[in-house]
């Protein structure tokens, strides 16, 4: 029963986690929207697998985060000049876009949407201490055993979710296109701004 509790509650994570729009579903929109669903669905398969790893990072080495407090912070600090470069490359990619748009030129979708998919999920390190934030809440709610098997089932509960949520977004695109074509068509711009944000946020965090 433990292992069946410890699969939902990685289910529930994974869902929660990438419910709400954001980098990843946009980009599982952008993807299905410009090469089809069928890509859009390996391009979710590579995040959602990335996610996986890194659920098991902040779950069955927990001990060595908790041991290690210097090792969270390190990654924090990290992430604010990762955000900045990213928020660089995607305000110059939304001015490309908008200029082979003008242009009636469309960008050549280069590479596997799988490996896409993993390199992008594994841009968004701080899924790391989120995901061991939310295990530590279930553990001591005792949601969730600390026995290795249910912290070992957790992990495929919270992969799944994640993939789950990933393929809504690709299956809705068209909805989704049609209902937000504003923020879509700027989805780049978007992108960058919430990388700046999040580079921001991290820098006052640091230094409060």
């Amino acid at each position: 029963m433990e292992i069946i509790n410890a699969f939902l509650a990685g289910l529930g994570t994974g869902v929660f986690i990438t419910w709400f729009p954001g980098m990843l579903n946009m980009q599982v929109v952008g993807t299905a929207l410009r090469v089809g669903k069928r890509k859009a669905y390996l391009f979710s398969a590579g995040m959602a697998l990335i996610i996986g790893a890194q659920t098991t990072m902040a779950v069955l080495f927990a001990k060595l985060l908790t041991t290690n407090p210097s090792v969270v912070p390190a990654i924090k600090q990290w992430a604010v000049p990762l955000f900045l470069i990213l928020a660089l490359v995607f305000t110059w990619k939304g001015f490309r876009a908008r200029a082979a748009r003008r242009a009636e030129v469309v960008q050549p979708y280069k590479g596997g949407p799988f490996w896409r998919g993993m390199i992008m999920s594994s841009m968004n390190i701080l899924n790391i201490p989120f995901v061991f934030a939310i295990a530590g809440f279930l553990m001591a709610d005792g949601y969730l055993s600390q026995a290795f098997m249910s912290r070992l089932f957790y992990v495929p509960g919270t992969t799944l979710g994640a993939l789950f949520i990933f393929t809504l977004y690709g299956r809705l695109s068209g909805w989704i296109n049609r209902n937000m074509a504003l923020f879509t068509r700027n989805i780049n711009f978007f992108i960058g701004g919430l990388f700046a944000f999040l580079a921001a946020v991290q820098v006052v965090q640091m230094y409060d």
